[in-house]
């Protein structure tokens, strides 16, 4: 709209000007009074060009003071915590650009704030939980409405637990806490096969007193990444599988070249997951099964966790799951160097002694 007011004034003047040279020329063919008729055609013209001048400066300030006073309006509500505060499309285009940048952000803080008292009402509910525990059964040792020993060992059982959510809870908020204040990534060379080795080790008492088998297997590759946040996402990925996993199932990390990404994919023979499901699982406390997850210690930030590390990574998890088949948790993360050779780790499940799959 600017554009078009600003081409109306220049042809405007252009045709003053034409008007004013004929008038002049006029007057210089039939000879005498020319200084005068001169002198008075200039005049008109400065006083058309002067009003001319106030009339654009007005309708310039008439359009744009309603959008700037909008802007200012919206960007003082959203400053007061106001995240509902929206300018509205109108206006000439510029403006109108302008407002859905501002609408934008505006939505997104929306977004944010709506998680962030939502993620805080759910961690007050999940703190409650074992604290209740804590606290009840403290007490009960305390009045000694505990009375028999198995009672009192019962009730000691249940607060060292409870104890141990809790601190599992908070460990993992302050984690996800970390990744989210954007703490510093270190970059080195990282070998992942050796990387997912150590990992199946770390885990192998767990599987074993699940009745899970744990495999490994892995061509040789390297990223330039940062370790700990790779093993904050694979350890992630290897503790849910076992976690849910029936004994007798079985576990297996594998790490291969897909194209121009490294992947470090962890399968197993579980419960899966619904579909309904497989898009919030990595909410901050969402649980697909609230009671199973609270029997198992899951506190419902890993997989969060896990995201916010991929992310910091400059990577991406994918998911493929079955209810009563399984599931595999991949992690994708750009390549550096090509895969030499692959090593397999004794115990690996039926079916495991083929190459992985690539494509």
């Amino acid at each position: 709209m600017l554009d078009r007011l600003t081409s109306l004034r220049v042809w405007l003047l252009v045709a003053m000007l034409v008007t004013a040279v004929v008038t002049i020329a006029a007057g210089s063919a039939i000879g005498g009074g020319l200084p005068a008729q001169g002198i008075v055609v200039a005049g008109v013209i400065a006083i058309l060009v002067i009003g001319e001048a106030w009339l654009a400066a007005t309708m310039l300030i008439r359009t744009v003071r309603k959008p700037v006073s909008r802007a200012i309006e919206t960007a003082d509500r959203l400053a007061t915590g106001d995240f509902s505060a929206r300018m509205g499309i109108s206006g000439p285009e510029e403006f109108a650009h302008l407002s859905r940048a501002v609408d934008g952000m505006a939505g997104q803080l929306q977004q944010a704030d709506t998680e962030q008292k939502r993620f805080l009402a759910d961690l007050a509910h999940e703190i409650a939980t074992p604290l209740s525990a804590v606290s009840g059964f403290a007490f009960a040792l305390v009045d000694q409405s505990a009375r028999t020993k198995a009672e009192r060992a019962e009730a000691a059982t249940i607060v060292v637990r409870e104890s141990d959510r809790l601190q599992q809870l908070l460990e993992d908020v302050r984690h996800l806490h970390r990744l989210e204040l954007a703490e510093s990534v270190r970059k080195e060379q990282v070998d992942i096969g050796m990387l997912c080795t150590d990992t199946a080790q770390r885990f192998r008492l767990a599987a074993q007193h699940a009745g899970v088998t744990l495999a490994v297997s892995t061509e040789q590759v390297s990223v330039i990444a940062d370790p700990r946040l790779i093993d904050a996402v694979v350890n992630n990925f290897v503790s849910n599988a076992i976690r849910y996993t029936p004994s007798g199932g079985g576990v297996q990390i594998r790490a291969y070249r897909r194209r121009s990404a490294t992947v470090i994919a962890v399968r197993d023979t579980g419960i899966g997951i619904a579909p309904q499901h497989l898009e919030r699982i990595f909410d901050r406390l969402y649980r697909v099964d609230n009671a199973r997850d609270r029997a198992t210690g899951g506190s419902g930030l890993g997989l969060a966790i896990a995201r916010r590390a991929a992310q910091s990574l400059g990577a991406r998890i994918e998911v493929e799951s079955k209810p009563a088949e399984g599931s595999e948790f991949s992690l994708l993360m750009p390549s550096v160097a090509p895969h030499v050779r692959r090593t397999t780790q004794p115990g690996a499940m039926p079916g495991t002694e083929q190459m992985p799959r690539e494509g």
